[in-house]
Order: C-alpha cells, then sequence, then structure tokens
C-alpha cells in the first residue's frame, strides 16, 4: 500500500507522535466524561422539572437539586479540562511532526528535491503538518468520546426500560457509524482533490510573488492572474461540492436526531400507558436521547477528518519515505576522520545526474595537494560545480572513489564530509537576519572583533560599519538589502569563518569589480595560508596565482600548465 492510501498511513503518524497519543486518549476521556455529565445534567433536570410539578414542599426533591449542581459543575470543570488537555497534547504533536518531517526530507536535499517546486514544500511543511491536527482533535478523540457517552445513554435509558436503550442505540448506529461511511464515500474524491488543489494553487501563487518583478518587466502579469485565477475557481468548485456533503451530512444527522427523540418518546407513552415506568420519568427520555446524540453527531465530521489528514500525512510520508539520493554508513558504525589536511583525490569518478542522461564526469581522475592554491577552469556545464557538490555529499557518483586526506568520502559520511569541506556558491542562501546572525552561522561562538576581522578580508567591512547598525543591520530576505557583490563577499566572509581544511568557492567573486575582485582574493589568500582553497570559475581571477589549475572538459579533469 502506497503513502497515500489508507489507515497505515494514520497508524504511522500515530506513531511519530509517541507517547503523545496518551494525551489523545486523556482528551477522549475527558470529552467522554463531559458528555456524560452533560446526559446526567439532562436527564436529572427532565427529572427535577416533573417531579417539582406534582409536589409541593422541597424535601423531596433536594437529591435532584444537588445532582443538576453536581452534574452542571462537572460538566463544566470537564469541558474545560478536556479542551486544555486536548490542545496541549495537539501542540506537542504538531512540534514533534514538524521536527519528523523536517528531520526526514534533511537527508533528500538537495538532489532528491530537485523536481519539487518550493510552493509544494511549503505546502507540504506548513499546511499539511497544520492539517494533522485534526488527527487527534477531530479523528482520535471522538470516538472514544462517543463510544462512552453512548454506553451512558444507553445505561441511563436501559433503567428506565431495555427497549428504550434499543432503539437510541439502534439510532446512533445510523447517526454514528451508517451516515458517516455513506458521507465518505461521496467526500474521499473531493478531499483528495481539494488537497491537490490546494498545493498547487499555494505552488503557483509562492513562484509567482517570486517571479513578479520579471513579470511586470515583460508585462505579462497576466500569465500568473489568470493561472491562479483558474486554480481558485477550481478549487472553489471543488469547495463547493463538499460543502453540500458536509451540509447533507449535517441535515441528516440532525433528522436522525430528531427522530430517535421522536420514537423514543413514543416508545415511553406507550410504556407509561402500560405502567412499566412512572409519569415523572418521561421527560428523561427524550432529554437523555438528545443529550447522547451530541457525543455522537461530530463522528460524521470526524470521517471526512479521516480523509483529510490521510491526504496530508500521505503528502508528507511521500517525500519521508524517498531514499535519499547519498547513502550514509550503516548506524552505529565506526567512522573514520580525515586529518584535516585539505587533501582532496577523484579516482576514476563517473557521474551522472540521470540514469537516461550523459556522464557529466567521466573517469574523472586528479589529486589536489593539501595546503594547496587551485584552479579548477572550464566552459559552462563541463562539470565544475559539480565536482563541489560531490565533495559536500549533496550527491553519490556512480563509480570511483572520492578521498578527503586518504579517507573515502562514502565511508565517513556526510556530517564528516561537510566539516572537512566548505563552498561557496553563487547561489546560496542568506537569511533575513543581521550581519551578525549570518556570518556566525559559520562560526557560533566567534566575538565581534573576529567577524571585523573576517569583513576586512573580504572588503566589506567599511561597507557594513556604513549600514545603520552595523553588525546589527538586517540583510533582508535573502540579502536582498546588499548588491550582488556585496551579498557573494558576505558568503565569502562566512565561509572563512568555518575555517574547513577544505574551501571551494564557486564562481564566488563573479559579481566583483577587478579591483574588488583583486582585494578579496588577495584577503582568501591571506585567511587561507597553508589550507586548501579551490576557485572554480569560467576563468581564474587574474589576480590569482595558483599552485594548480585543473581543466574540466568532457567530463575528464586535466592538469594545466
Amino acid at each position: 500500500m502506497s503513502a497515500g492510501e489508507g489507515p497505515p498511513v494514520l497508524r504511522r503518524m500515530i506513531a511519530v507522535f509517541g507517547r503523545l497519543r496518551w494525551w489523545v486518549v486523556l482528551a477522549g476521556l475527558l470529552s467522554a466524561l463531559t458528555l456524560g455529565a452533560g446526559i446526567g445534567l439532562m436527564s436529572m433536570a427532565g427529572y427535577l422539572i416533573s417531579r417539582s410539578a406534582i409536589v409541593d414542599a422541597t424535601e423531596g426533591l433536594t437529591l435532584a437539586i444537588v445532582g443538576v449542581r453536581f452534574f452542571a459543575i462537572t460538566r463544566a470543570v470537564a469541558r474545560y479540562l478536556e479542551r486544555y488537555v486536548g490542545h496541549l497534547g495537539t501542540f506537542r504533536m504538531l512540534t514533534r511532526a514538524r521536527v519528523w518531517f523536517f528531520a526526514g526530507i534533511e537527508p533528500l536535499a538537495p538532489a532528491a528535491l530537485a523536481e519539487e517546486r518550493s510552493g509544494d514544500l511549503l505546502t507540504r511543511i506548513v499546511d499539511d503538518v497544520e492539517t494533522l491536527q485534526d488527527l487527534p482533535l477531530r479523528v482520535m478523540a471522538p470516538p472514544i468520546a462517543a463510544a462512552l457517552a453512548a454506553a451512558v445513554g444507553s445505561v441511563v435509558l436501559g433503567a428506565l426500560d431495555p427497549a428504550l436503550a434499543v432503539v437510541l442505540v439502534v439510532f446512533l448506529l445510523l447517526c454514528g457509524v451508517v451516515l458517516p461511511l455513506a458521507t465518505r464515500r461521496s467526500s474521499t474524491a473531493l478531499t483528495d482533490a481539494l488537497a491537490a488543489d490546494r498545493a498547487l494553487t499555494n505552488a503557483t501563487s509562492v513562484e509567482g510573488v517570486s517571479a513578479l518583478a520579471d513579470l511586470v518587466a515583460y508585462g505579462r502579469e497576466d500569465l500568473f492572474v489568470d493561472r491562479l485565477a483558474e486554480l481558485t475557481e477550481r478549487r472553489r468548485t471543488t469547495e463547493r461540492r463538499l460543502a453540500r456533503v458536509r451540509a447533507t451530512n449535517v441535515a441528516l444527522s440532525v433528522l436522525l436526531a430528531g427522530l430517535a427523540v421522536v420514537a423514543a418518546l413514543a416508545l415511553g407513552v406507550a410504556l407509561l400507558a402500560d405502567g412499566r415506568i412512572e409519569g415523572v420519568m418521561l421527560a428523561v427520555v427524550p432529554l437523555a436521547v438528545i443529550a447522547t446524540f451530541e457525543g455522537v453527531a461530530p463522528l460524521a465530521a470526524s470521517f471526512e477528518h479521516v480523509d483529510r489528514t490521510r491526504a496530508a500525512a500521505g503528502r508528507l510520508l511521500d517525500l519521508v519515505d524517498r531514499p535519499p539520493a547519498v547513502a550514509e554508513p550503516p548506524a552505529g558504525a565506526e567512522l573514520p576522520v580525515p586529518s584535516g589536511e585539505g587533501r582532496v583525490e577523484l579516482d576514476g569518478v563517473r557521474f551522472r545526474y540521470r540514469p537516461e542522461g550523459d556522464d557529466v564526469l567521466a573517469g574523472a581522475t586528479f589529486t589536489i595537494p593539501a595546503g594547496a592554491q587551485v584552479a579548477v577552469a572550464g566552459p559552462s556545464g563541463a562539470g565544475k560545480s559539480t565536482i563541489a557538490a560531490l565533495l559536500l555529499r549533496f550527491w553519490q557518483p556512480q563509480a570511483g572513489m572520492i578521498r578527503l586526506d586518504g579517507v573515502d568520502l562514502a565511508a565517513m559520511g556526510s556530517e564528516a564530509a561537510r566539516a572537512t569541506v566548505a563552498v561557496v556558491a553563487q547561489h546560496d542562501h542568506l537569511f533575513d537576519t543581521t550581519v551578525r546572525d549570518n556570518l556566525r552561522l559559520g562560526d557560533a561562538d566567534c566575538d565581534d572583533d573576529h567577524l571585523w576581522s573576517v569583513l576586512a578580508a573580504v572588503a566589506l567591512d567599511d561597507v557594513v560599519r556604513a549600514m545603520p547598525g552595523g553588525l546589527d543591520a538586517r540583510v533582508g530576505e535573502d540579502a536582498g538589502r546588499l548588491s550582488g557583490g556585496e551579498r557573494q563577499r558576505l558568503m565569502i566572509a562566512r565561509a572563512l569563518l568555518a575555517e574547513a581544511p577544505v574551501l571551494v568557492l564557486d564562481e564566488a567573486t563573479a559579481h566583483l569589480d577587478p579591483a574588488t575582485e583583486q582585494r578579496v582574493v588577495e584577503g582568501i589568500t591571506a585567511w587561507r595560508a597553508g589550507r586548501t582553497t579551490v576557485h572554480v570559475a569560467h576563468h581564474p581571477p587574474v589576480s590569482f596565482s595558483p599552485d594548480l589549475v585543473l581543466e574540466v572538459r568532457d567530463g575528464q579533469v586535466l592538469e594545466r600548465a
């Protein structure tokens, strides 16, 4: 059964919650206590009203009055505790679900997520995880409460006459089982379609907003508006059809509850005529039925929420269950650790991005000595950036071996590899926070003096000093408040702070003018003295004097004089 099908999906999500699921059980029991107190309150109130009409003194009503007060207070307290426990448990479950999902997709980045739209990923981690709140509150807890409420209602009416309990159980089964199953058959496809439409709408919206400047520049905003209008109308149509199903379900639930009251009351009158129940107990019958149906009526909606949460959980599991593009060493295995010298070796490495595609690297073999300053050049698409991605274990070669300080990259695992190799690419991300916070991703413990030193090394210190707030200045979303060159220098500074044995700069100085590029290259060379630094570019920086030049062409890496 696939990730998007049936009960196994929900069972897996419940397993993710772990012991937190007992919060749901407790919430269900408290809900049942609330409903039971409601049945007791309504029944006792009906009895009290009927009895008070035929007695002159209150002495005989004391017990009934105390019972009404007891059930009223119990219902209020239980309802508060139910809401508190239910929502607190749900919030904790959602926190665990978000952490679980992020941890599940982290090994997939970036290779296995390359085909996913960012808007769809956003929908999954926000909307789909948020939908899981229905699982504890509207799927797991209601059946517990309904079953216990039905038992209490049946006992109350059965104490009057077993026939009344039979009538109640029949209508409860119709309203709580037959009707929800019938409704689910007509709503499942609509629920799945709505989840898909919502994801597509969100993905299109995020993509359109990101490309808004380009759409405006070309005067083609209509492409985005028309597509969004089409998706919105399709989603609205699905929602209207689903709303009609829900409305029909609610109407039938109310009808069945009303018929149950009429049937129970009619039977109660017949029992009264036969002398099988007291006249003062007749008012208890319809009120007990109404109170019992309060717990069973939500089951119809609960079945719909099963489909919603199943669809959302299926979309989450569809990603989490995907095999990562890079195989990690077995759990618990003793991992070799590179010495930190910074020697890089590729031995017969063959790599292609898709099984049906051409080789990007076809048996590439070369060695970068420890501490060398290296230039890697070649035309676009030759595989220069691929080498950096392989060193970071974002991808895994189909053949050959990569070694760091003589240690097989695959054997050491991704975490050790990424601690050994730092890469600055053209499209690295900067967060919408301060300069200081972005820099400290490279070294969380460095002080401000060290930050200013690294900014000076990349010729960015004067720029940051001129910004309002200096190191505390916000850089905007993906450093939108900085120029392209300033953004690149900030990423270089962050990588320098990591002090990795191997640093790969992939077109990192491409946006800089010659004078600034020279200052930055000199600063990098001085900062990285004695450690391996690789400049990847179509042409090495003019101011850079490498110890070794490697040229990537036709899948091969050749040493060039």
